[in-house]
């Protein structure tokens, strides 16, 4: 006949083989929700900014408002970014009834939510296009 196996302890150290398993996923469920966040966050930048370009009068004056907008819209969305990267493509279709489209990119660190292994910035990047209203801008 068999023994009586005792099993007194076996939560114990099924809970301590499990929790690290536990905080990994956890920590993966935290960082995924930023990047997450950041991307609408950067994707909503990049909108407001090509909106901003397309009622400037000038392609110069176009960029600096896209940067002034992009910045001004992370900043009121509490993201800070490492290197923000904002960029306006194609100087020919700026013009009455061309198109803008701007290119957002921002560097957000991870390092208040490290996990081992994972880098310690991730670029986000979303390009907008807007079109220029006849009446107001262009060259």
């Amino acid at each position: 006949m068999g023994r009586c196996r005792d099993e007194r302890g076996m939560a114990t150290v099924e809970l301590v083989l499990m929790t690290p398993v536990l905080f990994l996923v956890l920590s993966f469920l935290v960082v995924a929700g930023r990047l997450t966040s950041v991307r609408g966050d950067v994707a909503a930048a990049a909108r407001d900014a090509a909106r901003a370009a397309s009622r400037a009068a000038t392609f110069e004056q176009a960029t600096q408002d896209a940067t002034d907008t992009a910045e001004a819209s992370l900043g009121g969305r509490d993201v800070t970014c490492r290197d923000l990267a904002v960029e306006l493509e194609d100087p020919a279709a700026f013009h009455a009834g061309g198109t803008v489209t701007v290119r957002v990119a921002c560097d957000v660190s991870l390092a208040d939510v490290a996990i081992p292994g994972l880098p310690g910035a991730r670029t986000i990047e979303h390009r907008s296009i807007e079109v220029i209203d006849v009446y107001r801008g262009g060259e």
